[in-house]
């Protein structure tokens, strides 16, 4: 490492993720800063300058990673919380930030990095839930191994998946789940376009009803027959999660080196 330009313990890292100086702060504060540049401009450019060229590591960072955009975020915290949220994943949970900037401290790090080993493990195993066109095996919908969603929805109704199962909720009436049944229309189309369904579940036996075609979406509304196919989680590449291996890497530089991951 270059010699540092003040002595190294007037060095310290700000709220921001960045190395700043003591005797800098304290003279911004002290003076206007016509004065403040007329006496330290040139301590402050050779911080600078140390700052980024002090070390052989490129702007003295060990590591470096591209962890993703605002929507591969998003997805992360929202895989963190099917799979066990706060409660199971505390620290994980609060890691990444909700816009650019900031800091993540490394007393936090190891923790961190345990509750991120423990993660992957989950997610590599997670399976997808496609709900398939017997006859077309064209994907209609798709769901994940602990999440549910509505697909479906009227006034008195709602249908959709939950985990490996199709549900069809009708109000006043016990849910409907199966894996593999056949639509069969009823009557006519109403005004709205809507087809009514007669649903038989060929898993289990029980019938139930839809206010529409299950799909595809756009084909006739027709008599077809459905199940649910599994499949590997689409956002794993090669076996791996990318997104939580390049955090895991940051993860182990802030270990190593005693200092805070910066978000920018």
């Amino acid at each position: 490492m270059r010699p540092c330009p003040v002595d190294i313990a007037d060095i310290y890292v700000d709220g921001d993720g960045y190395l700043a100086s003591r005797t800098l702060d304290e003279a911004s504060r002290a003076l206007d800063f016509r004065r403040f540049l007329a006496r330290y401009e040139r301590l402050e450019e050779e911080i600078d300058e140390w700052a980024r060229n002090g070390c052989s590591h490129e702007s003295g960072e060990l590591c470096s990673e591209r962890v993703g955009n605002i929507a591969a975020c998003a997805h992360f915290k929202s895989l963190v919380k099917e799979v066990g949220g706060e409660e199971e994943f505390p620290y994980l949970s609060k890691l990444l930030p909700y816009s650019n900037g900031g800091i993540y401290p490394v007393e936090k790090a190891l923790k961190t990095l345990e509750e991120l080993n423990r993660f992957i493990d989950v997610v590599s195993n997670v399976n997808e839930w496609v709900l398939c066109d017997m006859e077309t095996e064209e994907e209609v919908w798709s769901c994940t191994t602990h999440a549910s969603f509505v697909w479906m929805l009227s006034y008195d109704s709602r249908i959709g998946m939950a985990g490996d199962r199709v549900f069809f909720a009708q109000a006043g009436k016990p849910v409907v789940e199966t894996t593999h049944f056949k639509q069969i229309p009823i009557g006519h189309p109403d005004n709205q376009g809507c087809q009514p369904m007669r649903i038989v579940c060929l898993d289990t036996g029980a019938e139930t009803y839809s206010f529409d075609s299950i799909g595809p979406d756009g084909s006739k509304k027709i008599e077809r027959e459905f199940y649910v196919a599994s499949k590997k989680a689409p956002f794993l590449f090669e076996g791996k999660y990318w997104m939580a291996e390049r955090i895991k890497n940051l993860l182990i530089a802030s270990i190593q080196s005693g200092n805070p991951i910066r978000w920018c």
